[in-house]
């Protein structure tokens, strides 16, 4: 079971942060949205709506993993000199169990691409933090640097 007062509280550091206008989420604790999340520079876009999706027993062990972001969102390649798509982050939700909000084709229908991010511990914020840090430098051999990372 999700720990739901651990949960009340990271949400409202997030709208601390971004503004209780700009953050969303259901009555279930299932999922988080972040509306216009700054970007790093090197993408096409500055902003981006980020849904993350809470695991049924986050604050009780489970860590933060799946989100999902916009579709078109590209990244400038320094060695090719071209914007690309950007690594681990998937057109389908490669998972098979039932999303929060529907199924994986409605999820791509509605326009929303899968990123992949595996924290071992932390918060909303620090999945935020690094999802922004991974954003700034996709094409970084993140292996090397991180064993469980399967991009």
């Amino acid at each position: 079971m999700r720990d739901y007062h651990r949960l009340e509280k990271e949400i409202r550091m997030l709208e601390e942060r971004f503004g209780p206008e700009k953050v969303f989420y259901d009555s279930a604790g299932r999922w988080v949205m972040v509306q216009d999340f700054p970007l790093p520079p090197g993408l096409t876009q500055p902003t981006t709506n980020v849904i993350i999706v809470i695991p049924e027993y986050y604050g009780n062990g489970e860590p933060l993993r799946d989100a999902f972001i916009d579709p078109d969102l590209r990244a400038y390649n320094p060695r090719s000199g071209r914007y690309e798509a950007i690594p681990h982050y998937f057109a389908r939700y490669p998972y098979d169990i039932q999303l929060v909000l529907g199924t994986r084709e409605e999820w791509q229908r509605q326009r929303w691409q899968y990123i992949c991010l595996h924290l071992r511990q932390g918060t909303l914020m620090a999945y935020l933090i690094n999802l922004y840090k991974f954003l700034n430098e996709p094409f970084r051999d993140w292996r090397a640097l991180f064993g469980s990372y399967g991009g």
